[in-house]
């Protein structure tokens, strides 16, 4: 996470309060925007899925 974009902690923040709250739904669509978001799509690289092909 960059601890420097606003937008990367709001996301995160948001993210946290949907984990604690049980959503974990929401907790995901949060870490989607946060990854997305057009500060950031060419910098984070996609996570390997971990699933056995």
């Amino acid at each position: 996470m960059n601890d420097t974009c606003p937008t990367c902690r709001h996301y995160a923040a948001l993210r946290e309060q949907a984990r604690q709250a049980g959503d974990y739904s929401k907790a995901t669509d949060y870490e989607v925007l946060r990854r997305r978001h057009p500060a950031h799509i060419i910098h984070i690289p996609r996570q390997p899925e971990g699933r056995a092909l």
